[in-house]
């Protein structure tokens, strides 16, 4: 490869996120001042905030943002895919400009993607509340290498939406016949246009097991979570995997792992800012699947002590599932 070559983009999409942009850039100025092989995009949604402002500050310091101005917000979905189709890198990266990397992050992603070939690499994420500190301790764990696209997904499940945690080979994408990724728009899960297709064609991928990615973690959804992660979800998973065995990974992780304690928070706390009957909008997508009348309609139904106990329980048992995987 020559020196010159671009191996991987960072695609940074951000809207009104001045302050927190900020704090992604300075960390990213430590982590590519000897990459060269690594170009980042920062592409504005037409911010009307200090974004501009902020790059520009950035830029004249030195650090070679290639800076997407849209005229006018396009939405996040458009402005995900925009990142996407500009990358000029092999792998493309696209980061949340809430989130944030552990140090070391890119170098060790370079190694992982300079010494193989893959087609999908998934970044472990911790979720962090208030103001970001200091990185989680993470000990040095073997990464894992992954040859059946099922096995991938049965490890990333629903964390496959997670926009920060995922790396895809753009060389894949772009041999792999797929739909139109505007297909996904307004879906709030065009990210996962590109990841499907690679998981398609999949032949080898890397799960880094080190919680690498800070993330945010919203205390407000402002979007309708249970259309997004239940009917557009379970549509696109349906429309975009080719392998029913891959399809039924994802959903059975979204159902077991993730559903239930979302269901849980919105009744405790009336988390989402959009009002939805999580078993209207469940049911009418996963009523056919077992998990969800044993994992997800209990926290639904029960009242608030005994869905608590419901979600302790469904807690343990994914803690008990994943300790049996791991020693079969």
């Amino acid at each position: 490869m020559p020196n010159n070559a671009t191996l991987m983009t960072i695609a940074i999409p951000t809207y009104n996120r001045a302050r927190m942009l900020r704090r992604l850039l300075e960390q990213l100025d430590g982590e590519l001042k000897n990459n060269p092989c690594v170009e980042l995009i920062v592409s504005d949604n037409a911010s009307d905030d200090a974004t501009p402002a902020l790059v520009a500050e950035f830029q004249a310091g030195g650090m070679q943002i290639r800076y997407l101005q849209n005229e006018a917000n396009i939405g996040a979905d458009r402005n995900i895919i925009q990142c996407f189709e500009s990358a000029a890198g092999e792998y493309v990266w696209i980061f949340s400009d809430d989130d944030l990397m552990a140090p070391g992050t890119v170098d060790r992603l370079l190694e992982a993607i300079t010494s193989e070939t893959y087609d999908l690499v998934f970044v472990t994420p911790y979720f962090f509340h208030g103001e970001y500190r200091r990185h989680k301790a993470f000990n040095r764990s073997p990464d894992v290498t992954l040859t059946r696209a099922k096995d991938f997904a049965k490890r990333v499940h629903v964390l496959l939406t997670f926009v920060s945690g995922l790396v895809v080979n753009k060389k894949t994408v772009s041999q792999t016949p797929h739909r139109p990724f505007s297909n996904l728009f307004d879906t709030s899960l065009a990210q996962l246009g590109p990841v499907f297709t690679a998981l398609n064609a999949h032949r080898k991928s890397l799960v880094i097991r080190d919680p690498l990615v800070a993330a945010t973690a919203n205390t407000r959804v402002g979007y309708s979570l249970y259309e997004v992660f239940g009917i557009n979800l379970n549509n696109t998973a349906r429309d975009w995997l080719s392998d029913p065995t891959v399809r039924n990974e994802l959903l059975k992780g979204t159902l077991q792992r993730f559903l239930p304690f979302w269901i849980f928070k919105s009744r405790e706390q009336c988390e989402s800012a959009v009002p939805e009957n999580p078993h209207k909008v469940l049911r009418s997508c996963f009523g056919n699947y077992l998990d969800y009348w044993l994992f997800d309609y209990p926290v639904c139904a029960l009242p608030l002590p005994l869905a608590h106990a419901w979600v302790t329980f469904v807690r343990a048992f994914n803690r008990i599932e994943r300790l049996w995987a791991s020693a079969a």
